[in-house]
């Protein structure tokens, strides 16, 4: 990378923070902090911050921050990734800031090549491309170039392709100065973003997966059990469409169509998980919710059903087609081991 000199120490080498909240990720951590310090930028700080751990994961960071002087270990009672993410914030001492979850990985020259582009470009926020952990690696495309998006044009690839989680982007210090994470707020990165890039001009977008994103996991409140906690999650929905009013049609088309595809996803769990709902109060507002907001440009078939099916045949329904996928994965199984 030749914008900047890595052992100057000028401006042209600035400190970037890594910020990581660490919750029960002992099987994972190590790899996570391996691609981080063997980074081909190294002017960087690593703030590991963890949130009341009960496996390993604290003494593992305290371990790792022994061997590297640029890791930093904070430990607070469990709180929550928003408030973990909220004491990087507070700590860092980065000109950039960037987010990583402890059981993901990042590519070795993923700080490297942001950085040059932003430094190159004078952006403020650039984002890439990830590739989920179970994905074919070769099947990356090497990148050659960024493309620079108005905020309008950001807006929209990132609502149409649920863009949303924070680790993608890069960012410097003065976009995220006294911006923090709604505590105990499920998606919260939902918030985050639209907050951010309504507040840019524009962003530069490598399309390249320099982030690797875990699957494996289930220990987290998003990928685990479904709660009642997790339909409070529908403000996020809600918010995607409140903040984009002001845009042209197609994004508040796609603002809509994620709105109503994130409703149905929740009515669906209520179905799967009667208790939770036993009088279908939780169910009639997100039946209302979805008829105000279902439209002939925004039509899903699912979300016609759950508009104009009765509660039972819906349920009904949810049961016959889950019924028809198992066979079907049954059969696929079965065909594999012949």
């Amino acid at each position: 990378m030749d914008d900047y000199n890595k052992n100057s120490g000028d401006l042209k080498s600035p400190l970037v923070s890594i910020i990581i909240p660490v919750y029960n990720v002992e099987n994972y951590l190590n790899r996570c902090i391996d691609s981080i310090v063997n980074q081909t930028y190294s002017n960087i700080e690593v703030l590991l911050i963890n949130d009341g751990s009960t496996d390993g994961s604290g003494k593992l960071c305290e371990k790792l921050e022994a061997e590297d002087k640029r890791i930093k270990v904070v430990h607070q009672l469990n709180s929550g990734s928003s408030i973990a993410r909220n004491k990087g914030l507070e700590i860092a001492q980065g000109e950039y800031i960037c987010f990583v979850d402890s059981d993901d990985w990042i590519e070795l020259n993923m700080i490297e090549v942001m950085l040059s582009y932003a430094l190159k470009t004078g952006l403020k926020l650039i984002e890439c491309g990830s590739i989920e952990s179970n994905q074919n690696k070769e099947s990356k495309s090497s990148f050659d170039s960024i493309s620079i998006e108005t905020r309008e044009v950001a807006m929209e690839r990132i609502i149409k392709n649920l863009l949303f989680a924070v680790w993608r982007r890069i960012y410097h210090k003065s976009l995220v100065e006294n911006k923090f994470f709604i505590p105990n707020k499920i998606h919260q990165d939902v918030f985050y973003t639209i907050d951010i890039v309504n507040n840019i001009n524009e962003i530069g977008f490598i399309d390249y997966p320099f982030y690797n994103y875990n699957v494996e996991n289930t220990d987290s409140v998003i990928r685990g059990k479904y709660t009642l906690q997790k339909l409070n999650a529908i403000d996020a929905g809600l918010y995607v469409v409140e903040q984009t009013k002001t845009y042209n049609q197609k994004i508040n088309l796609y603002a809509r169509m994620y709105l109503v595809k994130f409703l149905t996803l929740h009515y669906d769990q209520l179905f799967f998980n009667n208790g939770l709902d036993k009088d279908f109060s939780h169910r009639k507002k997100i039946k209302k919710l979805v008829t105000e907001n279902l439209k002939s440009d925004n039509y899903t078939f699912y979300g016609f059903l759950l508009k104009v099916l009765p509660f039972p045949l819906y349920g009904f329904f949810l049961k016959i087609n889950n019924y028809r996928i198992d066979i079907q994965r049954q059969i696929l199984k079965s065909k594999k081991n012949v």
